[in-house]
């Protein structure tokens, strides 16, 4: 095991010595729990590489969750230098319309003569484990996922998410592989474009094993799986001090 690996399995809290696909499920609650979809850095305009140094640096060794292009990229190098069989693909969300285009990373995960879409930087939304792309479920506490063929202006595929009033469209994408210089760009148009959804205000959200926790710069919401949300009001100048506190 090399260094990058030592470091991102303590940071994560993963005590076993190595990482297959049998544990895979387990290692992405792991990260779901560790690393929070936040855009602290988007909003201070903070410079660094979505590189697997500028990553390591960036979320292991300072106080850090991020976006997609962040939480995705760093399970794409843990992932390849644990063994794996892995690409980064570009996907596009839908939000009761298309978002930005290309703006959504994930990883293309190829293991047991199947392909699957791992995926830990997609808000609340994870799997936490695996999505074949055959179109079987995965299911988890927010909800169930499937992957289906469909060609579309933006891929020849497209996740799916049920959480409990249907099936709706996560996003689209396509096999493509992209590279580093690609996450670059993305990260370049979430924190420039005018309709980036991420460089207007503070956002934070994280997966428990208890729930889920979500903060914005008004509000600390945590949910609770066998209880009512309990939401408190904060002012915008607190949202440090609250995103250590229950975040990090």
């Amino acid at each position: 095991m090399n260094e990058f690996l030592k470091d991102c399995y303590q940071t994560i809290g993963w005590e076993k010595e190595s990482l297959d696909f049998s544990t895979l499920p387990e290692f992405l609650k792991a990260l779901a729990y560790r690393f929070p979809f936040e855009n602290r850095a988007v909003l201070s305009k903070k410079e660094y590489d979505v590189t697997k140094e500028g990553l390591w640096r960036h979320m292991v060794k300072e106080p850090h969750g991020g976006l997609c292009y962040d939480l995705n990229g760093l399970l794409y190098f843990i992932l390849k230098d644990a063994g794996f069989d892995v690409k980064l693909i570009r996907g596009t969300v839908w939000n009761n319309g298309w978002e930005l285009p290309g703006t959504h990373a994930a990883v293309l995960l190829s293991a047991e003569g199947n392909e699957y879409i791992a995926d830990t930087g997609f808000g609340l939304n994870l799997a936490m484990q695996p999505v074949p792309l055959s179109g079987a479920e995965a299911v988890s506490a927010a909800g169930a996922f499937r992957v289906r063929k469909e060609q579309t202006e933006f891929g020849t595929h497209v996740l799916e998410m049920n959480k409990g009033d249907g099936w709706q469209t996560g996003y689209a994408f396509s096999l493509e592989e992209i590279g580093e210089k690609d996450l670059k760009a993305m990260k370049q148009t979430i924190f420039e474009h005018e309709r980036s959804p991420f460089n207007k205000r503070l956002l934070a959200s994280k997966r428990t094993p208890e729930g889920h926790m979500v903060l914005s710069e008004r509000n600390v919401t945590i949910q609770k799986h066998d209880g009512p949300a309990e939401k408190s009001e904060i002012d915008r100048s607190e949202f440090e001090e609250k995103f250590i506190t229950h975040f990090m």
